[in-house]
């Protein structure tokens, strides 16, 4: 699913004119959106390994699969881990392997 260009364009106008008034303000802003873009990205990564694999995410993300698991994977790692500890019991670390072998296919 890509954005739509509308969206895009609607953006990259609001930007330029932000920047036009107030440049220092608009530094502001563009952190701010940053920091949300990063957000959500991760966000996207962590539910895409739901179902996909790491060599798939590298491609959504125009990288490899390892610079994606470089980047988000050890997060990704610990989170797994917690989740797997806070359900329990002796099958947690034959289902964090299994998780783990899965998307990293």
């Amino acid at each position: 699913m890509e954005t739509p260009p509308a969206t895009t364009e609607a953006l990259d106008e609001q930007l330029r004119s932000a920047i036009a008034a107030n440049p220092l303000d608009a530094l502001v802003r563009i952190t701010g959106i940053r920091t949300l873009l990063a957000d959500r990205e991760r966000d996207s990564v962590r539910r895409s390994l739901e179902t996909h694999t790491w060599a798939e995410i590298g491609s959504a993300l125009g990288v490899s699969k390892q610079a994606a698991f470089q980047r988000f994977g050890k997060q990704w790692v610990m989170e797994t881990k917690a989740e797997m500890k806070a359900v329990g019991g002796s099958g947690a670390k034959r289902a964090f392997g299994e998780k783990l072998r899965r998307a990293l296919k």
